[in-house]
């Protein structure tokens, strides 16, 4: 599994991976090429670090690390369901979650792959709304 930063050659792959499982986020739209195009134009001035996963050299699946005053927000999980189940979104959670910081999970209460990467990760559970989990982890 490899990690890294989102390129603009990656863009049809994460938009694709986005639309097949855009139940599991909040805004449900699908995204069209220009949406995404425009995303990435905005993404550098945010403070966001998005990440997409490669396996078996192709990019399987997405990450990102968003800095905000409650601490390091983890979120953007998308998988390819061909490659779940291999531990791939634990080991990128893990990754990115290995510094002295305190990180939170923001998830939907039905998006069970999630809330387990989570958990299994260390993320235990915060708070909980209607609609969502909020969870954290503090690493010293």
């Amino acid at each position: 599994m490899r990690l890294r930063l989102l390129a603009r050659a990656d863009l049809e792959a994460v938009r694709q991976l986005r639309n097949q499982h855009r139940e599991f986020f909040f805004d449900t739209r699908e995204i069209t090429t220009d949406q995404q195009q425009a995303w990435f134009e905005d993404l550098g001035q945010k403070p966001i670090a998005f990440y997409v996963i490669e396996q078996d050299g192709r990019v399987v699946g997405t990450i990102s690390v968003t800095d905000g005053s409650d601490g390091r927000e983890i979120g953007n999980l998308v998988l390819d369901p061909a490659y779940r189940g291999q531990g791939l979104m634990r080991e990128a959670v893990d990754q990115l979650t290995a510094a002295a910081a305190s990180y939170f999970a923001d998830v939907k209460r039905g998006n069970r792959p999630s809330l387990n990467v989570f958990r299994s990760a260390g993320f235990g559970d915060e708070s909980a709304e209607e609609a969502t989990i909020r969870l954290r982890k503090r690493v010293r």
